[in-house]
């Protein structure tokens, strides 16, 4: 009998942050520098260390050695030894699809595939079987932060006192995506000495790392799941990367990106490219586009197409943006009243392709007037001989162009449809809005009538130039109610609580200022005006909690610390009108100018405190993924 053994495989994971700076030795035990980098080649879908960059002070000055990872031991010991001596070393040359970690991936966004976001890159996690090591996946968490810091440890012991855990999230190397360097010049294998890690250049040329957007992987994503990644890069590399894929894949995502980045990622493009685009767009999309751009950009695309294509985009933009006619698509199916059921299949047999929903089919008459409806059901079950105008129903549920957009999509829920006709001033078929556009426009709706109800209105957004005194009168307007339902508290409590707060404002002048803010009577003085300071940071903090809903929704990068500045100037003048105006009640109630100063800036600086707070909080919770009911 046959007794076959089999050698136990061993898996060691290490993290990069605990490697470098890790010692080098030689076979013989002389320390020859620390470890600063690491090279990994792309062929494999983990790919494999193919040498270690090591910083050295041996000799005259500092230098870098390349050694080939054949000549290297193991990374599991505390320090890292080689199987040779010094003077054994190899010389290694890289090649042209080789990376260093710590350059050129560490810290650098990378596109995960399989949660559809861009993420950076706080850590790498390799692993090492025998004698070979690979990269095996990123960590996004905050714990592979802290690692690098070299303080995740104590972080950990306090976490595990208290009731929360630091958690590690890994995203393995295959649902990255792949990494492409560009290079330009010849390349010798030497470092160039004495630079540091991330300015490195091989050969005197400095590798230029930018997102690679493969077709294999991408394209096979949702274009919803495309868009989301779309919107987490920066405007270059979202036009680069919708630049890459197919016209049809890229115009499809371009549609779900949300309405104030399409612009931004569309002028990343040739214009060629960019009308290309637009034409592959449903009508509809491609109007609601263009509308948010110059005019003479949006006619300079559109005179790129052809006529057949570019005539229903400037038919939609002659009409409003919050109306019927600015939402619907000019894609419908209809028919003419005198033909039979066998024709009407035959002609949406060849024109199905062409057209966004077939399930109502609009019957019209030799002007093109609206008359009936039948839906795609009752044309399959009918006789082939009989003619529409025997089988349509004749009260068609529709709108016109001018109807408001809000009104439509109650018209569409009432009813229960799916899509609802648009007609002109003469009853001519012109268009239809479906479901999804209603969903939209519920999603538009509902941030408005958020945002008004928090006293922070949408048209604050579309009116960069001179929204900051605008908005900030309009806030003051909803926070004047609060100042005087919080003054008529602080009365209430003064007339029901005076004899015990023994308020006296005679005590706080000028010469006894600091003694009167300590005395007992001050003090309690002050407890009357607090029921009216909260109820006015918490107005001022739900105004702010609407525009940062607003902000996460439709801004990132750049676009994300303007609106914090913005907020910063309405917090600014919207606290200092709301301190003078409360500053004079205080003055007129309890006539001490000092307290009244006092409350004032005090008042000003919390309404400060709680703009800023409702904005930068929810977006710092969303960034540490955590629920905002926390």
């Amino acid at each position: 009998m046959d007794f076959i053994t089999r050698e136990k495989v061993v898996m060691i994971m290490i993290f990069l942050s605990t490697l470098l700076r890790k010692s080098i030795f030689d076979i013989e035990g002389r320390r020859l520098g620390s470890l600063r980098d690491i090279y990994v080649t792309l062929h494999e879908t983990f790919p494999v260390v193919t040498a270690l960059v090591v910083h050295s002070s041996m000799g005259n000055g500092n230098a870098d050695m390349l050694i080939p990872w054949s000549q290297v031991d193991s990374l599991e010991e505390p320090q890292i030894h080689l199987t040779v001596k010094q003077s054994q070393i190899h010389t290694y040359t890289p090649q042209p699809d080789e990376l260093l970690l710590r350059r050129d991936i560490l810290d650098k966004q990378i596109v995960d595939t399989q949660g559809f976001r861009v993420v950076k890159v706080n850590d790498l996690k390799l692993a090492q079987i025998k004698k070979t090591v690979r990269l095996v996946g990123v960590d996004i968490s905050l714990s592979g932060l802290l690692r690098r810091l070299g303080i995740l440890t104590p972080v950990e012991r306090l976490t595990n006192v208290l009731p929360m855990r630091l958690s590690e999230r890994t995203i393995t190397w295959n649902y990255v995506e792949p990494i492409q360097v560009v290079r330009t010049g010849a390349s010798t294998g030497q470092l160039t000495p004495a630079l540091a890690g991330v300015g490195a250049s091989v050969g005197g040329v400095v590798p230029q790392v930018q997102l690679s957007i493969s077709h294999t992987k991408l394209a096979d994503l949702h274009p919803a799941d495309i868009a989301d990644i779309l919107e987490q890069l920066d405007v270059e590399e979202a036009g680069a990367m919708l630049g890459r894929l197919d016209t049809e894949t890229a115009a499809d995502a371009l549609s779900e990106v949300e309405a104030p980045l399409q612009h931004e990622i569309l002028s990343e493009l040739d214009p060629e490219r960019a009308s290309d685009l637009l034409e592959m767009l449903p009508p509809d999309d491609a109007a609601d586009i263009l509308a948010d751009i110059p005019q003479e950009e949006a006619e300079r695309l559109l005179s790129l197409m052809p006529a057949n294509e570019s005539q229903p985009i400037r038919e939609l933009l002659r009409y409003g943006a919050q109306t019927a006619g600015g939402i619907m698509t000019t894609e419908v199916v209809s028919l003419s009243q005198d033909m039979t059921v066998e024709e009407a299949l035959v002609y949406l047999r060849q024109h199905s392709a062409h057209l966004e929903m077939i399930y109502y089919l609009y019957i019209v008459d030799d002007e093109h007037r609206l008359v009936g409806v039948v839906s795609l059901r009752e044309l399959v079950v009918a006789e082939p001989i009989t003619r529409l105008r025997d089988l349509m129903d004749r009260d068609v549920i529709k709108v016109t162009t001018d109807t408001d957009q809000e009104e439509v999509a109650r018209v569409i829920a009432r009813y229960d449809l799916l899509g609802v006709p648009v007609v002109d001033s003469d009853n001519h078929l012109v268009g239809l809005v479906t479901v999804d556009d209603v969903i939209d426009v519920i999603h538009e709706e509902q941030a408005e009538d958020f945002s008004e109800i928090a006293g922070a209105s949408v048209e604050e957004f579309e009116e960069e130039e001179r929204f900051t005194w605008r908005a900030a009168l309009s806030r003051v307007t909803w926070l004047s109610v609060n100042v005087v339902a919080g003054f008529a508290l602080a009365l209430l409590l003064y007339q029901v609580f005076g004899s015990v707060f023994a308020f006296n404002a005679t005590q706080v002048h000028v010469s006894g200022f600091l003694a009167g803010l300590r005395s007992h009577v001050a003090v309690n003085g002050l407890i009357c005006l607090i029921p009216m300071l909260l109820l006015t940071s918490g107005s001022v903090g739900t105004q702010a909690l609407g525009v940062a809903g607003w902000n996460l929704r439709s801004t990132r990068g750049r676009d994300f610390w303007r609106s914090v500045f913005r907020e910063l100037r309405l917090g600014t003048v919207g606290g200092v009108l709301a301190s003078i105006v409360v500053g004079l009640l205080t003055w007129l109630l309890f006539h001490s100018p000092l307290l009244a100063v006092a409350l004032g800036l005090g008042f000003g600086f919390t309404l400060l405190v709680a703009a800023i707070s409702g904005l930068v909080l929810p977006t710092l919770l969303q960034g540490l993924r955590l629920r905002g009911s926390l």
